[in-house]
C-alpha cells in the first residue's frame, strides 16, 4: 500500500475554514419566570390553589354546623359555601390568614385569626362561628 504525502503541519491548516469569531449565547429571559422564586407563594399573596379546602376561604364564609363528642375528643363540623362538610378539631388550620381553631364548645367554634390593621402591625383577632340551629337551617 502506498503512505500518504507529508504534509507540513503549517500547510494543513491553512487548508482548514476559518470562523470570523466563535459564536456566543446570549440569555433572555422576557416571558420566563424566575426560577428562584417559589411555585407556590408568588407576589406575596398565597396561591390557593395549593391550599387544602379549609384554607382556600375566609372564616366568615364557613358555616359551623354541629359538634361531635366521641372518645377521640371533641370535633366540630363545617360546611363550605358548596355544601361539603369537614371535621375540624382544636389545632386545625382554618382560611387564608392563618386562622387555628382554638376552642370547640355546645354553642361556638372559635377561630384565632392574624391580620394586618391600618398601621402595618400584625395582630390577632378572635372569630366566633356560633353553632347554627335547626330553625336556621331550614329555608
Amino acid at each position: 500500500m502506498p503512505a500518504a504525502p507529508a504534509v507540513p503541519v503549517a500547510a494543513a491548516a491553512a487548508q482548514l475554514p476559518t470562523t470570523a469569531e466563535p459564536e456566543t449565547y446570549t440569555y433572555n429571559p422576557a416571558g420566563r419566570r424566575d426560577p428562584f422564586r417559589s411555585l407556590i407563594v408568588t407576589g406575596g399573596k398565597r396561591n390557593v390553589e395549593f391550599l387544602p379546602p379549609l384554607q382556600r376561604r375566609e372564616v366568615s364564609e364557613l358555616k359551623f354546623v354541629a359538634v361531635v363528642w366521641g372518645s377521640l375528643g371533641t370535633y366540630g363540623m363545617i360546611e363550605m359555601p358548596d355544601g361539603k362538610g369537614y371535621a375540624v378539631r382544636v389545632g386545625t388550620r382554618v382560611g387564608p390568614n392563618h386562622g387555628v381553631v382554638k376552642r370547640i364548645t355546645a354553642k361556638d367554634l372559635t377561630v384565632l385569626e392574624r391580620y394586618v390593621d391600618f398601621f402595618g402591625e400584625t395582630r390577632m383577632r378572635e372569630i366566633v362561628l356560633d353553632l347554627r340551629t335547626r330553625e336556621e337551617g331550614l329555608e
